[in-house]
């Protein structure tokens, strides 16, 4: 950051000054050669100091490199700092996949868990009471990857399905995973 900004027509005054930073850098060398001859708790303070001390004057200089850019990526690279990735969207959501059932430790409860999925903002749990047809309600409404039923009939099977909801709607229903109420 110091070596892109030494001399660079698109920073004329750089915050924090080349000065600074360039102490900065040689307080934190000072410091680590400190730890590494005499690995003691003062030197171990000096150095988490010193790291804090530059960290500080970097998120600066981001901040001067951001403003000066004005959003312009080669700006923003000349500067010393890698341009971030727009992020692109999530398209549609597959549905969810291994759902499996895990033992409950309440009687009359019936657990269920699935492989979570990148994009997902949260799932809906469905359960059936029958499976010749399949007769799905929305029973549940989670942001994590498995779901606990209480309050069912012990010893009576259910089917559960799962769907992801994210940006893009609603995926289809997960294969439907046959689980026992403990009892």
């Amino acid at each position: 950051l110091h070596d892109k900004a030494e001399g660079n027509p698109l920073f004329p005054n750089p915050v924090p000054s080349q000065v600074d930073l360039q102490s900065a850098v040689d307080d934190l060398l000072a410091a680590n050669t400190a730890v590494d001859s005499n690995a003691g708790p003062v030197e171990y303070k000096a150095r988490r100091l010193a790291v804090a001390t530059l960290e500080d004057l970097i998120r600066q200089r981001a901040g001067y490199v951001q403003a000066i850019s004005a959003g312009d990526a080669s700006v923003i690279e000349s500067g010393g700092f890698e341009v971030r990735k727009k992020p692109s969207p999530v398209g549609p959501l597959e549905r969810p996949t291994n759902v499996v059932s895990r033992l409950s430790s309440f009687t009359g409860g019936a657990k269920v868990r699935w492989q979570s999925e990148y994009g997902v903002d949260m799932y809906h749990v469905y359960m059936s009471r029958t499976s010749s047809p399949f007769e799905y309600e929305l029973v549940g409404v989670t942001t994590k990857s498995s779901y606990e039923m209480t309050g069912l009939e012990p010893g009576q099977f259910y089917w559960f399905a799962i769907t992801a909801i994210g940006a893009a709607g609603e995926s289809s229903k997960s294969e439907p995973c046959h689980v026992m109420a403990a009892a």
